[in-house]
This record gives structure tokens, C-alpha cells and sequence, in this order.
């Protein structure tokens, strides 16, 4: 079971060489934590957080909400202004996302398994509100503007990045027709490929989170950057230990 105050960051995982290329190696353009970005829910790739489940056993809303943490960075800043590594919210204010309880329910299923695993389970994209309607309004709630599910049983470990396909086609590899961008971050980089063997996931569901890369809202993915040569030409590639895709309204 994970601790209020944060999360278990994994081991880094280490790839082997890839077929007809040189050995891979960690990139050292990949972001630091902390290094820059703060919590602004106006810019398209800021304010995402992992989330949890509350398993504690007291009275509600003291206990029994979610815990959310920021992602690539080691602190949150909570809804009474304190920063600590993760923040406590009795209620999750879904009005702004239109989603039905339906659609809502694989999202929470996903909040408690993550909060009796290491591993990152939902991400939410959001803010901090000061009031709720419980009997503790000074606990605030939480706006949640977008719901993101990890696909298989992830081990996460790594940075966290958006994924889309830039529209970019080669006549020979490497092609980066990959933009990724640092959540919470400004950093952004073209890739070239992505190595989703660490992500123990079926050639079935890497097709399935694949052809999100071409939606508008793309493929948040964990891993580590790497660096590679083929065909004479280096270029950057994606691990990938675990992939989240977001839930969106039935059409």
C-alpha cells in the first residue's frame, strides 16, 4: 500500500540494443524534476497529477477521498497553499468533463488499485477548488477537466510525457514523426521510436494506445529517452513502462 505522502519511484529499467542499431543510451537532454513549470491549468500540458485512492479508515470527507500528486515534480501544492509530495481532496467535481457515472467508474477503479500498488493506475488533469459541500468546506474539491487510465498492470517508472504523431513521413529510418512534451513542463523533443517492451503489454493493447498517437489528445506514456544511431543518422527514442489513455465522452 502506497503512503499519503507519496509514491515508490521504481527502478530504472534498462533496455538492450535494438535490432540493426547502435546500443541505446539515456538521453542527457531529459528533464529534471523540478527543474521548471508550475501549476497553470490555462496551458494544455500543465497540471496533471496521479491519483489515488484514500483507504483510510476514519470519518468522511476527513478520510475516504484521494490523494493526487504532481507529476515530474517531487511537490504539490495543496488547496490551502502548503506544498507537501502529495495532497488530500474529499471530492472529485466532475462537472466541467461532462462524463456519466459510467464513464467515470473505470477511472475510480483505477484510484483503488492504485492505492495498494506502487504503480501509477489514473492520472487526472485539473485544480484545486476552496469549497465543497461536505461538512469540512475548507477541504476544497477538486476540478477535474480530463481522466486518464492506464492500459495493462503497469510497473511505472520514468518521466511522464505526451505522445502524438506529428505528421512528419520518411522515405528511410530514423523518422521522428513523434512530438513528445513534458507534462508539467515546457520541454519538447521529436522521437523517432518507441520501445514498449518494458511496458509488458500484448501487441494488442500497444495497437490499441498506438493509434491514440493520431487523436488530439495523444498518448500520455512513462519511461526514459534514449539515444540511438541507424542508418548512419542518431535519433531519439521513448521507452515506455506505462501508457495511460484518456477517457473521453461516448460519442
Amino acid at each position: 500500500m502506497r503512503s499519503i505522502f507519496g509514491f515508490t519511484t521504481l527502478p530504472a529499467i534498462v533496455i538492450g540494443a535494438l535490432g540493426g542499431c547502435s546500443a541505446p543510451a539515456y538521453s542527457s537532454d531529459e528533464p529534471a524534476s523540478d527543474s521548471q513549470g508550475t501549476l497553470d491549468v490555462a496551458t494544455t500540458n500543465y497540471a496533471y497529477f496521479e491519483i489515488w485512492s484514500d483507504l483510510r479508515k476514519c470519518a468522511s470527507p476527513t478520510c475516504g477521498g484521494w490523494f493526487v500528486s504532481r507529476l515530474n515534480h517531487s511537490t504539490t501544492t495543496c488547496v490551502d497553499g502548503r506544498t507537501a509530495a502529495s495532497c488530500y481532496t474529499p471530492v472529485l467535481d466532475w462537472s466541467a468533463t461532462g462524463l456519466t457515472d459510467r464513464q467515470q467508474a473505470p477511472f475510480l477503479d483505477a484510484c483503488r488499485r492504485a492505492a495498494v500498488s506502487s504503480g501509477t493506475y489514473a492520472i487526472v488533469r485539473g485544480e484545486f477548488a476552496r469549497t465543497n459541500d461536505t461538512p469540512r468546506p475548507q477541504l476544497g474539491r477538486f476540478l477535474v477537466l480530463e481522466a486518464w487510465v492506464a492500459e495493462g498492470d503497469p510497473v511505472t517508472d520514468g518521466t511522464f510525457v505526451r505522445t502524438q504523431d506529428n505528421g512528419m513521413r520518411c522515405f528511410a529510418a530514423p523518422c521522428p514523426s513523434i512530438t513528445e512534451q513534458t507534462l508539467n513542463m515546457t520541454t519538447t523533443a521529436n522521437i523517432a521510436a518507441m520501445d514498449w517492451s518494458p511496458s509488458g503489454l500484448s501487441a494488442d493493447e500497444i495497437a490499441e494506445c498506438t493509434q491514440d498517437l493520431t487523436t488530439p489528445s495523444g498518448l500520455l506514456v512513462a519511461g526514459y529517452r534514449y539515444n540511438y544511431t541507424v542508418n548512419g543518422t542518431a535519433a531519439k527514442g521513448r521507452t515506455v513502462t506505462a501508457a495511460f489513455q484518456r477517457i473521453l465522452l461516448a460519442p
